[in-house]
């Protein structure tokens, strides 16, 4: 059997996931993300390309507007051995883009949670404050994830 190259499966799982019905989107997002997790224990580092997609994910609205894109943040928490400080700087940047149009709440939420459990501290903290700044202009249905990401690196911060 022909083992795919990265292009063409990470092609496949964009495909699979703009093609996937609204209500099949999170069942889809998490499929997607499960494939891709498995295709990465086959690399010692994050593949160049598979990391794009997850920086597509976040910064692209074609994805990041469908519910199930924060599947890919627990694959990330999943394979941060893998994650390089280039690619952490690289996420900040994705986030601070996407996050003042994201408008789902699990996305919101897992990207503070993220940030709270994967970054030092205080650079943790100045993200998660500078996502709260981006959340006043958000409905209020979607403000108040920064602050439980806060809330989250306190509680890391004592666990630790």
């Amino acid at each position: 059997m022909m083992i795919q190259d990265p292009m063409t499966k990470i092609a496949d799982y964009a495909a699979s996931i703009l093609n996937a019905e609204p209500e099949k989107c999170e069942s889809v997002f998490s499929r997607v993300a499960d494939c891709f997790e498995d295709d990465l224990l086959e690399f010692d580092e994050f593949s160049p390309e598979y990391f794009s997609f997850v920086i597509a994910i976040l910064s692209e609205e074609r994805f990041f507007s469908r519910a199930g894109a924060w599947n890919f943040l627990l694959v990330l928490s999943t394979e941060r051995e893998k994650l390089l400080e280039s690619h952490y700087s690289a996420l900040v940047q994705a986030i601070y883009e996407g996050y003042p149009k994201y408008k789902n709440g699990d996305l919101c939420f897992s990207v503070c949670d993220f940030i709270a459990r994967n970054y030092k501290a205080t650079e943790a903290r100045g993200i998660l404050n500078r996502l709260k700044q981006l959340e006043v202009d958000k409905g209020s249905e979607l403000r108040g994830f920064a602050d439980d990401g806060l809330d989250i690196l306190e509680n890391e911060i004592k666990r630790k």
